[in-house]
């Protein structure tokens, strides 16, 4: 079974350091939906997806309202069921980030209550879960470790896991490198290696270049994982395991 990963940066442009801090901008600072919409396109996020043809797909930063579009074009390389989280909400408009989680299998998703977000830029993404046949899916976009609600998202992470049974697929964007994270999940073995995924931005890669995206596992035995990258900031990780 290969599993995915993409922190697809909600389709903004990550490959220039100018269209990288503008994207952001008007995401988070300023109330002009359409300019928002201007810069997001999907068509890279949906390529890489095909790309990686993985059975479960987790998408970290979906804009809000655009959700519906990738879920349509997801169709067309076979993912039939899809999970959404949602996250903290933005300030200067209505909108929301989401997290998605995409599947060739169907599951059933859990209803999650009082996960603890921050409305503010880097106060968290969405959290979803969802019971496979053979296993449990956790998909998660945590709070920057600086700000928010991280350690709080940590604790709650931390005792769902403890009330579920079987194995475990643990994914998602963590803000944090592995080394810094396996003290959190002492019972997981993390499949993706440690390979860097963030930032690809030209300027930001020199300060802030690490292991953000990870996907640990319990019951599972890895075999191969890979990188795709495209527009996003974030690399596109996959594993397979078995």
């Amino acid at each position: 079974m290969r599993i995915a990963v993409y922190n697809q940066m909600f389709g903004l442009d990550g490959r220039k350091f100018s269209k990288n801090l503008f994207g952001h901008y008007y995401l988070h600072y300023q109330g002009n939906q359409k300019r928002v919409l201007s810069r997001i396109d999907l068509n890279e996020t949906l390529k890489l997806a095909g790309e990686a043809k993985a059975n479960i797909l987790g998408l970290c930063e979906i804009y809000e309202g655009t959700q519906e579009e990738i879920k349509r074009k997801l169709r067309k390389f076979g993912y039939r069921h899809f999970y959404l989280g949602i996250g903290h909400k933005f300030k200067f408009n209505n909108q929301r980030v989401m997290e998605l989680v995409a599947s060739k299998v169907k599951g059933k998703q859990l209803n999650i209550k009082d996960w603890p977000l921050k409305n503010t830029l880097g106060g968290g993404g969405g959290f979803v879960v969802c019971k496979f046949k053979d296993f449990t899916l956790f998909h998660v976009h945590l709070a920057l470790p600086s700000r928010g609600y991280f350690n709080e998202q940590i604790a709650y992470l931390q005792k769902m896991i403890k009330n579920t049974r079987g194995k475990i697929i643990l994914m998602g964007d963590f803000n944090l490198s592995y080394k810094k994270l396996k003290s959190y999940f002492p019972e997981f073995e993390i499949a993706t290696k440690e390979v860097k995924t963030c930032s690809t931005t030209p300027l930001l890669k020199w300060f802030f270049w690490k292991d953000c995206d990870h996907i640990f596992i319990k019951g599972f035995k890895p075999k191969n994982l890979g990188v795709f990258e495209g527009r996003s900031d974030h690399k596109l990780i996959w594993a397979e395991v078995k």
